[in-house]
């Protein structure tokens, strides 16, 4: 963690004067103090901070100042970070953190060190309150304001060019004796490990900007209205209570006794067992439920697999149109938070999730971005991001799935799938925002489930969900491949008449699909939280209530 810059490097150019041109940064209240008696120790602050509009949307900032020490993290620096925390939570605007450090004052020693923890309460504090925070890594950031600031925030980018990682590149030829390979410890090889979720030149910086605040940032008609009437809900998150924001939701519209039921919207009942071919909500048979009822199980399985749909990077393509990636190592899993659909706004104007005004934005993830993608460790890994980032900002969560399983070769064992995959369906359970997943294709096993544990679970009429793979099934009863997925109850009609599927879509496009979805999270953001939080413990505490 020292206050490390690579030869010939340029640290005067700053980018950021647009940007911050509208925000006067605060100095620092007092003189840092001078604990080791450091000879001729400068005792400036390297981080200032204020609030104002960045990329044009209202923001808390905190700015790094190179010039002082390299950036360096120190006791002063950790308060002004930890005011600045502070002030964006009271104000539900999302916190920017521009970030030029080479780590830890060392000229103050393990005074400066213990600001880390400092900072990282500070956060804390902000998630609990539901607000957003976005980290900008410029040349260089290194260290401990990279470990407990930069690779923590909700949505990360680095400076294509600059310097990132936990150690500088000096520090790691004096600790190993070799310098570090070429293109290691940079903003792209950062981007490509997935430690950040973009890498953008400087002059694309605002863009990304503007895409990752309105993302994260609460509608303007929320901000004005925060204060009392939050609750803490699973995992810790806060989310609106009776008073405040749910006051304004209305009575839940299906009468319901809270118990057991398999509807997720809470506002309809769920689709009568003996019809399973009627989507609830509809006027009628879902379009494409039919022909769907007239395959065998094997050609369910073939039309999952081959036939013509779109895959889970299209529909989440088409679903945040401008939307931001969460990216992480594997590339079989893909996510994004943003504005859902800019056409789309709930019906009677209630277009906010829980009800609230603005846009309806939500955390999209797609678990088997390809066909036949079997994700790994570190693609349920980014579900639990995505799922924790939708609790602690009250939006809804979107899943899209598309796996015929998880990966299950000897180096996906070796690296933990199982607890990862367990992890992950943790996370989707204790999410406390709507949750919504649609089975776009294949549906296999525990990989799959992990991201169908949600309030409402949507079949388009090429997938199929089974408990494994039917090769799987057919090599562990000695069965015929085509019978394994005969009589597997593996079909939408199937999964419906069992109770396990509360949706039959007739989507066959991507925009179709999306359109479903964005429909379906408005129904579920408008009903009462407690209760369907109360149908999300029901519904996956008990067994299905249907046979076939």
């Amino acid at each position: 963690m020292d206050n490390d810059t690579r030869p010939g490097q340029k640290t005067t150019a700053d980018w950021r004067a647009a940007l911050l041109a509208g925000i006067t940064l605060r100095p620092a209240t007092a003189a840092a103090v001078n604990r080791l008696g450091w000879p001729d120790y400068d005792a400036r602050p390297a981080l200032r901070w204020g609030e104002g509009a960045v990329a044009g949307i209202p923001a808390v900032v905190a700015v790094w100042d190179f010039t002082v020490y390299g950036g360096s993290f120190g006791e002063r620096d950790a308060r002004g970070f930890a005011e600045a925390a502070t002030a964006a939570a009271a104000s539900r605007r999302p916190l920017v953190s521009f970030l030029r450090s080479g780590g830890t004052r060392l000229q103050e020693g393990v005074a400066g060190l213990v600001g880390l923890p400092r900072a990282a309460l500070a956060l804390a504090a902000l998630d609990a309150a539901g607000v957003g925070h976005i980290a900008v890594a410029d040349q260089p950031t290194t260290g401990g304001v990279w470990v407990t600031i930069g690779s923590r925030a909700d949505l990360r980018c680095a400076v294509r060019g600059a310097t990132v990682g936990f150690a500088g590149p000096r520090v790691v030829a004096a600790a190993t004796g070799a310098a570090p390979p070429p293109g290691s410890y940079t903003a792209d090889s950062a981007y490509a490990a997935g430690l950040v979720d973009a890498a953008p030149a400087p002059g694309a910086i605002q863009v990304w900007l503007r895409r990752a605040l309105t993302g994260l940032a609460d509608p303007p008609d929320r901000e004005s209205r925060a204060g009392p009437g939050t609750r803490t809900g699973p995992g810790g998150q806060t989310t609106p209570g009776r008073s405040g924001d749910q006051a304004d939701r209305g009575d839940q519209a299906d009468g319901s006794d809270g118990g057991p039921s398999r509807a997720g919207d809470g506002t309809t009942l769920p689709v009568p067992p003996d019809d399973p071919d009627t989507r609830t909500g509809s006027d009628g048979p879902a379009p494409g439920a039919e022909h769907a009822a007239a395959r065998s199980g094997w050609a369910q399985v073939r039309a999952a697999r081959d036939g013509i749909r779109p895959d889970g990077i299209e529909v989440l393509r088409t679903l945040l149109p401008d939307g931001v990636d969460l990216v992480g190592p594997d590339p079989r899993v893909v996510a994004g938070v943003g504005v859902l659909l800019g056409d789309i706004a709930g019906p009677a104007g209630a277009t906010g999730p829980a009800g609230r005004g603005g846009p309806m934005r939500a955390v999209v993830v797609a678990v088997g971005a390809r066909r036949g993608d079997a994700p790994g460790p570190a693609g349920y890994r980014l579900l639990v991001r995505a799922a924790r980032l939708a609790g602690k900002l009250g939006i809804g969560l979107v899943t899209l799935v598309d796996t015929p399983g998880a990966a299950n070769d000897a180096d996906a064992e070796a690296a933990g799938i199982a607890a990862a995959i367990g992890d992950a369906m943790a996370a989707v359970l204790a999410c406390p925002s709507p949750t919504l997943s649609i089975v776009l294709g294949e549906g296999g096993s525990g990989g799959a489930l992990a991201a169908a544990v949600t309030d409402v679970v949507a079949m388009t009429p090429d997938s199929y969900f089974t408990a494994l793979s039917p090769e799987g099934t057919a090599v562990t009863l000695r069965i015929p491949v085509e019978r394994a997925a005969n009589v597997c109850g593996l079909r939408p009609t199937d999964l419906n008449a069992l109770g396990f599927a509360d949706r039959l879509l007739s989507a066959t496009t991507a925009a179709e699909t999306a359109r479903d979805a964005a429909s379906l999270l408005a129904s579920l953001s408008r009903g009462d939280q407690d209760d369907r939080l109360r149908r999300r413990q029901a519904r996956w505490s008990t067994g299905l209530p249907n046979s076939l």
